[in-house]
């Protein structure tokens, strides 16, 4: 199968541009046109609409909404993005205990039916306090395997009954709702060995890309040996230049983790074929400054990839 590639889009305002910053001097910004001055006030989530259309413009098959603690509300971020574009997947971030599993399922009905089954699930390891989950960090799977369990059995005409220790349904079934719908993909992010039962549930395991090549693959082994259909993406943040001296001082610049994507654009297009040699399926692929970097993402690394890789097939 051929290597997808995804954008991680940080919804945190920039560090060195708050939101208010895209208003009008010190007016608070708005996101609809102001009828008293007739100008367009503009906001952050015009900024992130446009790294999205970029996205889609340059190639990418989709774009991953994290749910980031001074990040902007991952469901919200999707309805906004999926309005303003029209190919690609959005992944959302979903919190399992931050409604019930029957809502959750309903909000995921009512977005394919706008979006024509473009959304994915993010499940994440969570904030836990922070955001207010008191459930215990080594409950949490068994949460999750039961809110999917549950989206599976509501995601029918029903009924369907589920008694568990976190959620419980009683004769659910979303019935027309979901007739005719793709049932949301779940994509599993931050879970340290994740039993087979929830990757049973699975369509995609994120991973923090292992430290070498041999690691990766042994990873990605282990986890198709639970769920052989399973398909593994990465995490890449990248640094990628026309040339060796603009990427070192990029690179001063920058902290990068060792299994970061940094050299040039032939470099880092030879480095994702051999990710997809040790089993990688998806590329989500991050950086700073966003709109630059899609941009040269797009055009110089996803189109060399892909014009390489016809090439070979």
């Amino acid at each position: 199968m051929a290597l997808s590639f995804y954008w991680h889009l940080s919804t945190t305002a920039p560090a060195d541009r708050g939101r208010g910053e895209w208003s009008d001097g010190e007016r608070p910004w708005a996101p609809v046109r102001d009828a008293g001055s007739r100008r367009l006030q503009i906001n952050h989530y015009d900024y992130l609409a446009q790294i999205a259309r970029a996205a889609e413009l340059t190639g990418f098959d989709g774009v991953v909404v994290p749910d980031e603690p001074e990040g902007e509300e991952p469901w919200i971020v999707t309805a906004a993005l999926l309005r303003e574009t029209r190919r690609i997947g959005i992944v959302t971030a979903v919190a399992p205990g931050s409604a019930s599993g029957v809502y959750h399922a309903k909000m995921a009905s009512s977005v394919q039916r706008f979006s024509g089954d473009r959304q994915a699930w993010l499940i994440e390891a969570g904030q836990g306090l922070r955001a207010g989950d008191t459930v215990a960090a080594q409950d949490r799977h068994a949460r999750t395997e039961e809110l999917l369990s549950l989206l599976d059995g509501v995601w029918s005409d029903g009924p369907f009954d589920l008694e568990g220790a976190h959620f419980v349904v009683e004769k659910g079934g979303l019935g027309s709702l979901v007739q005719g719908r793709r049932k949301p993909p779940v994509w599993l992010h931050g879970a340290d060995a994740p039993g087979a039962g929830l990757l049973a549930h699975t369509a995609v395991l994120l991973i923090d890309a292992a430290p070498s090549l041999e690691a990766l693959a042994d990873r990605i082994a282990d986890a198709r040996r639970a769920n052989p259909s399973l398909r593994i993406a990465a995490q890449l943040p990248l640094l990628t230049r026309a040339e060796e001296r603009d990427v070192a001082i990029e690179r001063e610049h920058r902290s990068l983790p060792p299994f970061a994507l940094v050299g040039t654009f032939e470099d880092v297009t030879a480095k994702l074929g051999e990710l997809v040699h040790a089993g990688l399926d998806i590329a989500v692929l991050s950086a700073p400054d966003q709109i630059q970097e899609v941009h040269i993402a797009g055009e110089q690394i996803i189109g060399r990839y892909r014009a390489q890789a016809a090439i070979a097939a």
